[in-house]
């Protein structure tokens, strides 16, 4: 028996050998496993065959069976390690890829402006429905009014807008930030309408295994991928 041992281990070594499964080192302190590998199934399958009823031994159908499911389950396993591979590299390609939008300006929801390298903004009014007329009122951090922009009936949509930085004499107002509010006027009724504004991208944050992609924009914070309506360069 002990020969007929020997003989099982040194084939079962040269299978491995060509699978290339590594041999576990018995010099090598063991430790708990959860899961089967190719070489603990290549070992109870040599041990099947030694235990099997010399009268009724197994079929080489069961044995091509055994070998194709262990296969299948190898490969799915390998595959899932190449996909994880591929989806990490993807990710750190993106990452690198988006942040070439750093200090691009674009087009977001928000009330607070950041005026440019001339001190002037620009936005723009997204209309839910149709109206007969259409007011962007700015103000200055303390709530002082500063302009007010008369766009007039404009369909649903967005409504561009845009101001210099000057006050009624032409002379740079000069405030770091301005507050917009809308208001639209349909069926001879007012309303508040949401306002988008223009503003410089200032940071990429890189985001948590799985979670959406976010930026951070000036005067408003760490805003989605998706919230961006349009880009300024």
């Amino acid at each position: 028996m002990a020969d007929l041992n020997a003989t099982s281990q040194a084939s079962l070594d040269a299978l491995l050998t060509k699978l290339g499964a590594k041999k576990q080192d018995p010099t090598k302190t063991s430790t708990a496993k959860s899961q089967l590998g190719q070489e603990d199934f290549l070992k109870l399958m040599t041990t099947q065959l030694q235990n099997q009823d010399p009268f009724q031994p197994q079929s080489n159908d069961q044995m091509i069976a055994q070998m194709a499911q262990f296969s299948t389950v190898s490969g799915i396993t390998q595959l899932n390690s190449t996909m994880n591979n591929v989806a990490t590299e993807i990710s750190s390609n993106s990452i690198a890829t988006l942040a070439n939008i750093i200090g691009k300006t674009v087009l977001v929801p928000g009330n607070v402006a950041m005026p440019d390298d001339t001190g002037a903004i620009s936005g723009a009014v997204d209309l839910a429905s149709d109206a007969t007329d259409l007011t962007v009122q700015i103000t200055k951090p303390t709530g002082e009014l500063v302009k007010s922009l008369s766009l007039g009936p404009n369909a649903a949509g967005l409504v561009g807008f845009q101001w210099d930085g000057t006050d009624s004499a032409g002379k740079p107002v000069g405030a770091s930030s301005y507050k917009i509010t809308a208001q639209m006027t349909s069926g001879g009724k007012q309303s508040a309408a949401n306002t988008d504004v223009y503003a410089p991208i200032t940071q990429l944050n890189v985001p948590a295994a799985g979670a959406e992609q976010t930026i951070s924009v000036a005067g408003l914070g760490n805003l989605k991928m998706t919230d961006i309506r349009a880009y300024k360069y």
